[in-house]
């Protein structure tokens, strides 16, 4: 267990509150069992191009495109997959150039201001060039998941990974690094995203950065001796309501989450 700090009450405070809190505000047609599944999650990817294709997914995230690009929408799901040779980084990289691959997105989807430098699907072409680049230093799968597996030593060493991802891969950035290889299964990297550094902010437990809201979380999994992954979740549905396994939306209740365990903070003095 990584050592702890004076936070180290507080901080198991306010996990076992966003557990009664979730609790109490999940859909009601849903059980405890039910939730549950959404604290685990496995490494079920076998080949590079699973891997390339959840990186994509991520990357359409960059400047909240997802709408625009729409990646894993149902009726251009198969134009990707025809247009991207089935996700095979190396052929891509031997049909395309960020700008060829514009192109041809420009020929099969419905693009407006195609001429913009900062068009999104300008720069999700330059994404997708820039991860087929650095997938395909790995030989395999498998020799992706033991370059991965050499940065978890301790907290520092797992940190930067993402940091070195940020800079390899065009528009990923730290927290979308994170949350790629989150929804790989390495339940090590939890997402600072919107909810996690509002949350961990306003309740006094990190700064107010993407670094330090990681840091925050992992050192929280530490004392209450889960996962990373799981406490990234736990305030994920807080914040955001979305309950995305069951296609549930209920609102977001961080702002009432937040108030009511500020108050029990200051009632526990911790």
């Amino acid at each position: 267990m990584e050592k702890l700090n004076d936070k180290t009450p507080k901080m198991a405070l306010v996990y076992q509150e966003a557990i009664k809190f979730l609790w109490e505000v999940m859909p009601e047609e849903l059980s405890q069992e039910e939730l549950i599944r959404y604290f685990d999650i496995a490494k079920t990817f076998k080949s590079k191009e699973e891997i390339l294709f959840r990186l994509l997914i991520t990357l359409q995230n960059r400047q909240m495109a997802t709408k625009v690009i729409g990646f894993e929408n149902k009726d251009k799901q198969p134009i990707f997959k025809k247009i991207l040779f089935n996700y095979n980084a190396n052929t891509i990289l031997e049909n395309y150039t960020d700008t060829k691959l514009f192109e041809c997105f420009c020929e099969n989807f419905s693009i407006k201001n195609a001429e913009s430098r900062n068009n999104l699907w300008r720069l999700y072409s330059k994404s997708i060039i820039s991860a087929c680049k650095f997938l395909n230093e790995f030989d395999s799968a498998d020799d992706f998941d033991r370059f991965v597996m050499q940065f978890t030593y301790n907290a520092f060493s797992a940190s930067a990974l993402p940091m070195l991802l940020e800079r390899e891969v065009f528009g990923l950035g730290f927290p979308l690094a994170c949350d790629w290889l989150k929804e790989l299964g390495y339940t090590g990297y939890p997402k600072p995203d919107v909810h996690i550094k509002d949350i961990f902010y306003e309740l006094d437990l990190c700064d107010n950065n993407d670094y330090s809201a990681y840091k925050a979380v992992i050192e929280m999994a530490n004392v209450v001796e889960a996962t990373p992954y799981k406490v990234d979740k736990i305030f994920y549905l807080i914040g955001s309501g979305n309950f995305y396994i069951h296609n549930i939306k209920i609102g977001r209740n961080k702002a009432e989450f937040i108030k009511r365990t500020k108050d029990l903070i200051i009632s526990s003095e911790v």
